[in-house]
């Protein structure tokens, strides 16, 4: 028997969780099984293959001990109890089981709270999207939700595909068997719990204060300027730093909604070339931060100060452990919805931050998580999270640092496999934060970009509002692209 500690990082998305704020990531994959005749993916089939591999990460079997009065990070231990069928699902969306009818059923479950004291994670098999557009009929879909606690979107994603094959051959994945890990962990007990924390707490702290006089300059400014933005916006509601007041840093309420697309990613590369040194993470940003600005025009809220957005980028080294943790790090990114677009904006967009997914850039480091609150004492670290939520919180200051939240995954170049079944797509779903309520992921996949976004109800109570400002703002883009080619063979052909 071993004890296993939540670390800090980890602790720290266990702490925010409150019914208004679940701290749950979500994936989603589609697949087409069109092209396997009579031959459907059945559930039994993928409950199996699941369970042969999921179970290979030891946090799928295992639960969180809080300690008494959240004197210290909590701790893991085995589920003794463990349900396989408690956590793979099994819905099939309504007829005519349309997008909309996929995006609201995805919706409801991504605002519902994981059950603490099991295993923080679900897998549902969703059937029935039979008209959802560019999928074949009878596609289904994977849902995965897991508590970010337990790991951060990247690992989840790593996992997942690890599902896939490049084959459609079903009997590579029945065959394709991977050793289950059990590490047989304990969590101490309450009065060890409590002795433990004083004694962690306590170093801590004085780690802590060795960190504040090391760096009390930078952060000093940071401080000063936090305090300054919610001054600010205790008096007049006004932000300083760059960031404007926007509907989407309002608390939290307990309902979510979901949208988005897939489009081509030889459009969006396209786009990206236009500017030298630009990459798609520029291209997307752009877009994002289009549609976001649209969609604050459109209901009246528009800003003439320029948009900023949080992009979280994955730290985590070649070889560290893929299967728990979070390795993330948070960039604020100004968008310059005052130029524009889309050729300007993109041009300062990438003129500003030419690296953005370096983990060596200044404002990066300055931003990563972990240095924030690795040595802050787990009280303090559960009183922030338990106000995060609240209207002037030093949680909520920190976050409204950026209007909306943009993360970016990456997938297979070559088409994937699931028991013979292709996959069409993939996204995934970050949770919300008081002080950025507007959250897009971005993924690539074969030849396409999808684009999707969560937000609360009463943000966003019109969802397809929203996604008809990305459309728009992918059209435009389309449209300039055109115009830039016609120009040329205009040029070429006056040249002639």
């Amino acid at each position: 028997m071993a004890i296993y500690q939540v670390d800090s990082e980890d602790a720290n998305f266990l702490f925010l969780e409150k019914t208004e704020s679940p701290t749950h990531i979500s994936l989603l994959y589609f697949y087409d099984q069109s092209a396997m005749g009579d031959s459907v993916v059945r559930f039994t089939q993928i409950r199996r293959h699941i369970a042969n591999r999921l179970t290979s990460a030891p946090v799928f079997r295992q639960k969180i001990r809080q300690t008494p009065g959240n004197i210290d990070f909590p701790y893991w231990e085995d589920d003794q109890h463990f349900d396989l069928d408690f956590h793979v699902r099994h819905l099939g969306l309504p007829k005519p089981g349309d997008w909309r009818q996929f995006c609201i059923q995805i919706a409801r479950l991504h605002s519902r709270p994981l059950d603490i004291h099991r295993p923080l994670w679900e897998l549902y098999v969703i059937e029935g999207l039979d008209n959802v557009e560019g999928f074949p009929a009878n596609s289904f879909a994977l849902y995965l939700k897991v508590h970010h606690g337990a790991m951060d979107e990247f690992t989840a994603q790593e996992l997942m595909q690890s599902l896939h094959l490049h084959s459609p051959d079903h009997r590579q994945h029945e065959s394709a068997q991977q050793r289950v890990t059990y590490l047989d962990a304990v969590a101490p007990s309450r009065s060890q719990m409590v002795a433990l924390g004083m004694v962690n707490n306590t170093l801590r702290s004085a780690r802590l204060a060795v960190q504040l006089v090391a760096n009390w300059s930078t952060l000093g400014r940071i401080a000063a300027g936090l305090a300054i933005r919610m001054a600010r916006r205790a008096v007049d509601g006004e932000t300083v730093m760059g960031t404007p007041n926007t509907r989407f840093d309002a608390p939290l309420s307990q309902t979510r909604v979901f949208e988005g697309g897939f489009y081509p990613r030889s459009l969006i590369e396209a786009y990206a070339a236009q500017v030298p040194g630009a990459t798609l993470s520029h291209a997307v940003l752009a877009i994002c931060g289009e549609a976001t600005r649209a969609y604050l025009e459109r209901v009246g809220e528009v800003s003439a100060e320029p948009l900023q957005a949080m992009l979280a980028v994955n730290v985590r080294n070649a070889g560290a452990h893929a299967l728990i943790g979070n390795h993330i790090a948070v960039n604020q990114i100004a968008l310059h919805t005052d130029l524009d677009f889309p050729l300007p904006r993109l041009q300062a967009i990438c003129a500003t931050h030419p690296h953005l997914n370096s983990i060596e850039s200044e404002e990066l480091t300055s931003f990563r998580l972990r240095s924030l609150y690795e040595n802050m004492p787990a009280p303090l670290m559960a009183w922030l999270g338990r106000n995060a939520n609240s209207e002037n919180s030093v949680s909520r200051g920190v976050l409204s640092a950026g209007n909306c939240g943009v993360t970016e995954m990456s997938g297979s170049d070559k088409p994937l496999y699931l028991m013979g079944a292709r996959l069409l797509g993939f996204t995934g779903i970050p949770p919300l934060y008081s002080g950025c309520g507007l959250m897009f992921t971005a993924t690539t996949y074969c030849d396409q970009v999808g684009l999707t976004f969560v937000s609360d109800k009463n943000k966003v109570p019109d969802p397809r509002l929203l996604r008809r400002c990305l459309d728009v703002a992918v059209g435009q883009v389309e449209y300039y692209l055109q115009e830039h080619a016609n120009n040329h063979k205009a040029k070429r052909a006056n040249a002639g």
